[in-house]
């Protein structure tokens, strides 16, 4: 059995939960048995949706029961049994006394602290600003550090990618912000465009993306109502075919860059969190794509800079294949492949 534990709510949103979930279907092809562990109801939705067993714990996310969590999975774990981590939350003091049971494999992009695990995973490009190789020097933890790790489902190698760069008029656009929105940032931006670059947003067609806890979903579709160029969609299933659909895409950086990437699709995106600063410097390198702040600490500012930026980027042809061109060369969408592959002792 792998155990995975994670979790999703309006604060941290889907993310954690969503690559553990394609790292499960990679794991569900080689005929392994998997089980979330969760602090709270909150994260069932998306892991019931794919069928998956759940452990709650009930306990609080942010402080989870070391004692309590060890107690619950020591009755259930097996000898070869693995317990894969993704949370913030989650201390090396409870790696330390989960190894004693499990095999140990972890995300870690903070590198906050060294951790006590047997694998260790950062896809994140900006790893190489952490000294990881001294840190594991004397250990026997394996690293997956780099962008051939990131976890993108299975449609991202499937779904035909979008090769064309079309002129400006009726582009689509694809907007989102992931499972959640705390700072508002899609409806920010629809309006912020609307009331300063008027001609610019009625130019497109919107294909607005929002996931099972975006907060503002009232708000957004009565603006919606108003503009028949603006469509909603929520709990995308399959993402990979509405990115190729799509000739720009306005989002917060997380892995949807690398889905972006993956797909083709020339990008325009901001920092909601800490942990997507250092997002900013690799994907905006050579204008792969285009940042335009920190909408959490600096809206106002990062708004004043996605009105000069987006006309700008509908306008040029040439810009946006230029991305396209960057973009085929940064990431391919085998990550989760190769971490099942590693977590298995195959790579």
């Amino acid at each position: 059995m792998i155990y995975i534990r994670t979790d999703a709510n309006h604060e941290i949103a889907t993310g954690h939960v969503m690559r553990c979930l394609t790292i499960a279907e990679e794991l569900k092809r080689e005929n392994r048995d998997v089980c979330f562990v969760v602090s709270d109801e909150a994260s069932l939705p998306l892991i019931r949706q794919r069928a998956y067993p759940a452990l709650v714990m009930q306990d609080d996310w942010k402080f989870p029961d070391i004692d309590r969590e060890f107690f619950e999975l020591c009755k259930r774990a097996g000898k070869q049994d693995i317990l894969l981590v993704d949370s913030y939350y989650i201390t090396n003091e409870y790696l330390k006394r989960m190894k004693s049971i499990f095999k140990i494999v972890v995300f870690d992009d903070l590198f906050f602290e060294k951790k006590d695990a047997d694998i260790l995973i950062n896809y994140n490009a900006f790893y190489r600003q952490f000294d990881y190789a001294e840190r594991y020097r004397d250990s026997n933890c394996k690293l997956l550090l780099g962008e051939k790790y990131v976890p993108l489902r299975e449609q991202f190698r499937e779904t035909e990618k979008q090769e064309r760069v079309r002129d400006c008029a009726g582009m689509e656009v694809l907007l989102m912000c992931g499972g959640g929105d705390r700072y508002n940032m899609i409806l920010g931006v629809l309006q912020d465009l609307y009331q300063h670059e008027e001609s610019t947003f009625s130019r497109c067609n919107w294909n607005v993306v929002i996931g099972s806890y975006y907060p503002s979903k009232d708000e957004l579709t009565a603006f919606a109502d108003m503009h028949e160029n603006i469509s909603v969609m929520e709990n995308i299933s399959n993402m990979a075919e509405v990115m190729s659909r799509n000739d720009l895409c306005v989002t917060a950086a997380s892995t949807v860059l690398y889905e972006c990437c993956a797909m083709l699709v020339p990008t325009i995106f901001f920092v909601v969190a800490d942990d997507q600063i250092y997002d900013a410097e690799c994907f905006s390198k050579d204008h792969m794509m285009l940042y335009c702040g920190n909408f959490a600490t600096k809206k106002e500012e990062s708004l004043i800079q996605f009105e000069k930026q987006f006309p700008l980027t509908i306008l040029n042809q040439v810009r946006r294949q230029d991305m396209k061109e960057k973009m085929r060369r940064f990431s391919d969408a085998d990550g989760a492949k190769r971490i099942v592959e590693a977590i298995l002792d195959r790579e």
